[in-house]
This record gives C-alpha cells, sequence and structure tokens, in this order.
C-alpha cells in the first residue's frame, strides 16, 4: 500500500472548492445580469457505513470528485459542504441527467477493497425554487429527507461558517501505536488541527517544509528538551515551522500532549505510514512471535546507548526507526529457516544473510521521506563487522554508520540472553563476557563501551 502524497491532495482541492465562495457567488447573484438561472444538484453520501480510515476516505473523495469533474462541462463548479455532501452548480437551469446520475450504485477500488455507494441526489433551480442561499440549500435538504422518509438525514445549518461543538471524543479519525497516538479533530481545505500523544523519552521532528507551509506544536501537557541549545518547554510552550530546509529534534521528558496545526494536510499519510509500520513488523511477528519483544528491547538500549555516546537527536531519531524495523526483511524469509531448531546449511545461511538487504529494500519501497534513506541503510548495515568480515558488504571499522555500530551490538545482546529455536539463552553475566570478547572483532569499541554503561543502567533501574 502507498501512502497519500502531497500531488493527490493538491489535485483533490484543486478540484472542488469551499462551500463559502458559493454562498458568496448566490448573494451576489442578483447584480449579475449575465446569469438569467443556475440549478444546483446535491449529492448526499453515507460514507459512516463503509467505516473508512481518514486516508481511504480522502482517496474515495478524490475519485468522486475527478468522476464528477470529468463529466462536467465549463458551465458547472463543484463545492463541498461537509465531509458527505457535494454540491453541482451549473450556469444552465437543469442539469443533464447524465451527470446526475453517474455515481449511482457505482463501485470503488480502494486499495483492493470494492466499495459501493449509491447517494442520495437532489436539484433545485433559482430563481424558481429559492432567491438565496439558505432558500435553496433548505429546498434540497428537504428533497432529500421527502424522497427518503425511512432514512434519518440530519438537519444541518444551512449558513457557511455556522459554530459546530464537538465533544471531547469526537474525532474525525484517529491512528494509535505505542509510543504515538495521533487525533484529527478538525479539518478544513488547507489546514488540519491534530492532537498528538507521545510517551516519555522519545524524539521527534519538526521540520519546515514547502514554500507557504506552516506548523505549529502547542504543548498541552508534559515537558519537551530541545538538546542542542538546552532549552526545555512546558504546558503553554510552543514550536512553530515555516517553509525551509532547516529540520530540529526535540525529546519528550514526560510523556507530552501536543496540539498540532498544519496548514500541509499531513493526517492521511502519516496514519498510512503508521499503519503500514505496524504491518511491516506483525508480518516478521507472524513467522517469530519474538520479534515485537526483541524490537522494543532494541528500541530503548539502542537509545541509551547512543545517548552515552552523546549523540545529536536526529541521529538517535533515525537509530529508533531502525532499531523497531531492523529485522523487518525476515518478512521475505521462509519460516522453516527462521524457526529451525538446527544449524542452518550453508545454502540457508546465504539466504538469511539476504534478510538485511531486503529490510532496506522494503523500507525503501514503503517509505519515500528523505529520513527513512539513512533508516534503510542502518537496517542494511546492522551485520556488519568492525572487523571487515560482516555481511552484506564487508564493512569494517568507521566505514559502518555509528548507528549501525550500536545496533549491531544491542542486537547481539538480546539475542544472546533469550531463548530462541537455535540456541539456549545465555545468562546476563556470560552475554556481557561474549560482548567483551568480541570487541574490536565483531564490534566498535566505543559502541561496546557505551553499551556497558547503558546497559549497567537499564538493569539497575528494572531490577528495582
Amino acid at each position: 500500500m502507498k501512502s497519500i502524497n502531497k500531488k493527490d491532495k493538491i489535485n483533490l482541492w484543486k478540484n472542488i472548492e469551499s462551500i463559502d465562495l458559493l454562498y458568496e457567488k448566490i448573494k451576489n447573484m442578483e447584480s449579475n445580469k449575465n446569469i438569467e438561472s443556475f440549478n444546483l444538484t446535491l449529492y448526499l453520501f453515507d460514507f459512516k457505513e463503509l467505516n473508512l480510515s481518514y486516508s481511504d476516505y480522502i482517496k474515495l473523495f478524490s475519485k468522486i470528485i475527478s468522476i464528477l469533474k470529468n463529466y462536467s462541462n465549463k458551465y458547472v463548479e463543484l463545492y463541498c459542504l461537509e465531509q458527505d455532501k457535494i454540491i453541482l452548480f451549473n450556469e444552465k437551469q437543469t442539469i443533464n441527467s447524465k451527470i446526475k446520475n453517474m455515481l449511482k450504485s457505482r463501485k470503488f477500488n480502494i486499495d483492493n477493497k470494492k466499495l459501493s455507494l449509491s447517494p442520495q441526489i437532489a436539484s433545485v433551480n433559482w430563481p424558481r425554487d429559492g432567491n438565496d442561499f439558505d432558500s435553496l440549500l433548505e429546498k434540497l435538504l428537504t428533497k432529500i429527507k421527502n424522497d427518503n422518509s425511512d432514512i434519518n438525514y440530519p438537519i444541518l445549518s444551512s449558513r457557511p461558517g455556522s459554530v459546530f461543538i464537538n465533544k471531547k471524543d469526537d474525532f474525525l479519525d484517529k491512528v494509535e501505536k505505542i509510543s504515538t497516538q495521533l487525533y484529527l479533530i478538525d479539518k478544513d481545505k488547507n489546514i488540519e488541527i491534530i492532537k498528538q500523544n507521545i510517551i516519555a523519552d522519545r524524539t521527534f521532528q519538526v521540520r519546515g517544509g514547502e514554500k507557504g507551509n506552516f506548523e505549529l506544536f502547542y504543548i498541552l501537557a508534559g515537558k519537551v528538551v530541545y538538546e542542542e541549545e538546552n532549552i526545555v518547554l512546558t504546558k503553554g510552550d510552543s514550536i512553530s515551522a515555516r517553509s525551509g530546509e532547516q529540520e530540529k529534534y526535540f525529546k519528550t521528558i514526560t510523556d507530552t500532549t501536543l496540539l498540532y496545526i498544519t496548514s500541509n494536510p499531513i493526517f492521511a499519510s502519516e496514519q498510512r505510514r503508521i499503519k503500514e509500520l505496524i504491518s511491516l513488523n506483525e508480518k516478521i511477528e507472524e513467522k517469530d512471535v519474538e520479534t515485537r519483544e526483541h524490537c522494543d528491547r532494541l528500541q530503548k538500549l539502542s537509545r541509551l546507548t547512543a545517548i552515552e555516546l552523546s549523540l545529536e537527536e536526529k541521529k538517535i531519531f533515525n537509530l529508533g526507526f531502525a532499531s523497531f524495523l531492523h529485522d523487518i526483511g525476515k518478512a521475505k524469509v521462509p519460516s522453516s529457516l527462521l524457526q529451525k531448531p538446527d544449524k542452518l546449511t550453508k545454502k540457508e545461511w546465504e539466504l538469511m544473510k539476504k534478510h538485511t538487504k531486503w529490510g532496506k529494500e522494503i523500507i525503501l519501497e514503503h517509505f519515500n521521506k528523505s529520513y527513512f534513506h539513512k533508516i534503510a541503510e542502518i537496517i542494511n548495515q546492522h551485520h556488519e563487522r568492525w572487523d571487515g568480515f560482516g555481511y552484506p558488504k564487508g564493512l569494517s571499522g568507521n566505514e559502518i554508520l555509528i548507528e549501525a555500530q550500536i545496533l549491531s551490538v544491542v542486537d547481539a545482546f538480546d539475542a544472546m540472553t533469550y531463548e530462541r529455536p537455535y540456541q539456549r539463552a545465555f545468562s546476563r553475566k556470560e552475554a556481557i563476557e561474549e560482548i567483551k570478547f568480541e570487541k574490536e572483532k565483531q564490534f566498535s569499541p566505543k559502541a561496546v563501551e557505551a553499551f556497558l554503561k547503558a546497559e549497567q543502567k537499564f538493569f539497575e533501574k528494572n531490577s528495582q
């Protein structure tokens, strides 16, 4: 599955106008001597029955608009009346029946899901059915209700710019994982308002983006630090970003809640990205039940090790993703190999070694953001050895990314200390001695030293 890209979103809103503009158009109609009459056709869609995610809703809505636009002519304009209603404005008094009924019982293919829609449709003419926006819209909604008396449609406030009240759990959509949750509170044409929860000790990125972009992160609760300048932010503080290439990384000191306002609608793509991350990891978990807990432990220990080395937050950010997804390439490895209790044959081992390369390919295939290229390379290198006898490239020393050097040590330690089909679990003491023994052979010396300090702190904290 692919994320909705920016071009798709631009095309969606380029082909449909805000209802406010229709309101103004009709308001000024009496002074327009060039138009004697016009037609309004309302399409009302029952999206709730389809139980769509926000990203799927955007895709479906885009297809609907594209169909209406393609069948329309220069006299037809499209306007959006809330999330489930589209109004066609036609300068001619009557609208072509082909256009009117083109969406009746139509099937749509969204990410290999067949979705059926049968919108309710009503039409009115100006000035025959009303002289202003309010009376025309009221007539449209009355027609919808009269034609479908068995369906309970909500009565809408007809005037644009009306005030809407949302209770605290009323979200347009949401996406959740262990470390973060996103709730889409509301959106307009190019504005999204999102509530985001982030657990303690996590890094998040803020960057300027393209021309005209604006983002605001307002802290509702919790504590955040910008470590490069040792700036601590708490409730009431905020972070804003405008267009430009600059990016900054912030760490949550405590569990944190942000109000996130952006002029570049991102919820659909973020929702898809998070779901894909979870889905990718679940694919491995289906083959190897230890993977999820293994990845969670790696994230924690890798971060602590990186902190001991005083790595910048950008590298810690990338390392966190790479730790979570480092074995994603094993999704292409047969289950029989992953769960084999005996030593792998030479042929089987050569196949198993391809999982780092496959992991890199999977990441680049699914995610196109620039920082995922570095994450993909960390995954590709995490089985390289300090002495040059690792795989896939046989890199040595500082040819290996520091993030991969850390991940290599932490991954080996965790693999040794937990029971696997092919080996008994080492004791903590045995595993630490093995790590020390492989220093300057399999592992980077400074990564080992930092890991030993981090692991001791981790052990003491979790032994209390």
